[in-house]
């Protein structure tokens, strides 16, 4: 959808919602798009289809926050629906950047630690079908069928790890871009993802950041000392790594068309899952 067009949406969301908003501007609008107003909210436009998606991540909001893992709150109880749409609404934590590094893995370390909830229905951790994502790739049929075979690499390695620890609640995807510095301190925010998993997915996740998208090494260090140990020492790490570089791979190659910096970037991190960009870390950013 076009700017103008997800603005209107977000606009008939806070009045069937009751939200107050003279303004509204966009922050973020791939995907599950995201928007502020002038009223000190956040709104977020899922994907149709993600109602389900759109009140778990509302419920889990709840839950982080009365076990002391700062999320934002949720300032509409329940999802509102336009044009087949789910609507949610956020406070602002304001434009602070990610959190600092330690805060996060802070964070991580107890969420990892709560009892597994029965009232939330999180769903278990199952390693993605890339079929779709594949099919919506913006490139040549030899590369989608490279793409295929690359996937089914990934999933016979995936499907051969041992965990080291029991599955527990995590958050999912908790890369800085999902982290946020308020003046309360740092937040976890964008919980869709959230489910029952491994928590070694989480910690590579934030891994992942420095050996492959050249975050600076003292960030994952800081993490790893805050959280209690390094998965990058575990023998399994590189599978995750690679499943989050195909994720991002498939992500740019699926908008690619969006400009010509977002058509370099994808075929650049093509290149890199193909080899010919020599080892990481790499220099891939948002496309």
């Amino acid at each position: 959808m076009r700017s103008k067009d997800i603005v209107a949406l977000a606009r008939a969301a806070c009045a069937q919602a009751q939200v107050a908003a003279a303004r509204i501007d966009p922050i973020r609008l791939r995907d599950n798009a995201m928007l502020r107003t002038d009223t000190a909210t956040i709104i977020r436009v899922h994907q149709r289809g993600e109602l389900a998606t759109a009140v778990r991540e509302l419920r889990a909001a709840d839950w982080l926050r009365s076990h002391h893992v700062r999320a934002p709150e949720p300032l509409v109880p329940d999802p509102v629906v336009v044009d087949g749409r789910p609507v949610t609404f956020w406070e602002d934590l304001g434009s602070g950047g990610p959190a600092e590094a330690a805060e996060t893995g802070t964070m991580l370390a107890r969420l990892h630690t709560l009892r597994v909830p029965s009232h939330l229905g999180l769903p278990r951790f199952t390693l993605p079908d890339f079929t779709d994502r594949i099919d919506q790739c913006l490139t040549d049929g030899t590369e989608k069928a490279w793409l295929r075979g690359y996937a089914e690499d990934i999933a016979e390695r995936w499907h051969a790890l041992e965990w080291p620890s029991p599955w527990c609640v995590i958050h999912g995807d908790p890369s800085p871009a999902n982290t946020m510095s308020a003046a309360t301190g740092g937040h976890v925010v964008d919980l869709e993802r959230c489910c029952i998993g491994p928590p070694q997915w989480d910690q590579a996740t934030v891994a992942f950041q420095s050996d492959t998208l050249a975050d600076p090494p003292a960030r994952w260090e800081q993490f790893a000392d805050a959280y209690g140990s390094d998965v990058t020492k575990w023998e399994g790490y590189p599978v995750i790594r690679d499943v989050r570089s195909f994720e991002l791979c498939l992500f740019a190659l699926r908008h690619a068309a969006v400009s010509d910096h977002a058509r370099h970037q994808a075929d650049y991190r093509l290149a890199c899952l193909h080899g010919h960009q020599g080892l990481r870390p790499w220099r891939w950013v948002a496309p």
